[in-house]
């Protein structure tokens, strides 16, 4: 493992490309983060980064305390750390801290869709997940095994969208998308506005703004690859919607939902059912 140079550190600190949406592009959707806060670790004590180079990405793990370079490696081609929620909330990382997974950029597609998949002990890569069309991360399971994607399947702000299970250890796309069985229905639109996740990186809980429509949360179980929609007792409009917040208490058994510093519904994440605050 080569020295980081100067260079690196202060790229670390100032270099950030924020979620990104296109209307008239491809799909709509957050992005990926270069340089930046990047996505913190499980213990709170290191953060993982992607910097922009010549044809390449440096890939970095820094010190929460004192902004050390610990380790650092060149990864061919351009990629972020995923960003899964226009709140700027990152992704990518699995809850054992062992798995880190980047994105190519939403806000420049091309015909596919990459998403390498490195150690966070060495950063060398355990693979590149590679798809045809237009994807983009939302979650992994605690151990690093499966990877979940979200299929954008036309382009516009109201594109609808799947998602997919990607089992790393098979090193496949698995056939089935992930749906509320008590719904039936595979395909989604809306925009994701914030996400929370469970203290083992289990349950990604992922609120999404719909036009004309009240918002919903998707809790995603990465373990059993299922989900579950959750519509909020709520009548804002999607602006208004754009502005909530998600907070996980300590438990893990409700998860608050915020407009400002006002708790305005509540989730039971054992029953999936929301009330009014």
């Amino acid at each position: 493992m080569r020295k980081a140079p100067l260079l690196l550190v202060a790229l670390t600190a100032t270099a950030t490309l924020a979620a990104s949406a296109r209307a008239d592009g491809v799909i709509t959707s957050p992005s990926a983060m270069s340089g930046g806060s990047g996505v913190l670790a499980p213990d709170g004590k290191v953060r993982y980064v992607a910097i922009p180079g010549r044809g390449e990405t440096i890939v970095a793990a820094v010190r929460v305390r004192g902004g050390a370079v610990l380790r650092w490696r060149p990864l061919r081609g351009g990629f972020g750390v995923p960003v899964v929620a226009f709140d700027g909330t990152t992704g990518g990382l699995s809850g054992d801290g062992t798995t880190l997974v980047l994105a190519t950029p939403t806000y420049n597609p091309g015909p596919v869709s990459r998403f390498p998949v490195l150690s966070t002990a060495t950063f060398r890569p355990r693979g590149t997940i590679t798809l045809r069309g237009s994807w983009s991360f939302d979650a992994i399971s605690p151990d690093g095994a499966t990877v979940f994607l979200v299929e954008y399947l036309s382009a516009g702000r109201d594109a609808p969208y799947r998602v997919r299970p990607f089992d790393l250890r098979a090193n496949r796309l698995l056939g089935r998308a992930i749906v509320d069985r008590r719904e039936g229905e595979a395909l989604m639109r809306g925009q994701p506005v914030t996400r929370g996740t469970s203290r083992d990186g289990r349950w990604a809980y992922t609120l999404y703004a719909r036009r004309g429509d009240e918002p919903f949360v998707h809790a995603l179980d990465t373990v059993r690859r299922e989900a579950f929609c959750i519509d909020l007792p709520l009548r804002l409009g999607q602006g208004a919607q754009m502005g909530l917040r998600l907070e996980l208490e300590s438990s893990g058994a409700e998860l608050a939902v915020r407009r400002g510093v006002a708790t305005v519904a509540v989730v039971d994440t054992r029953t999936f059912e929301a009330r009014r605050s």
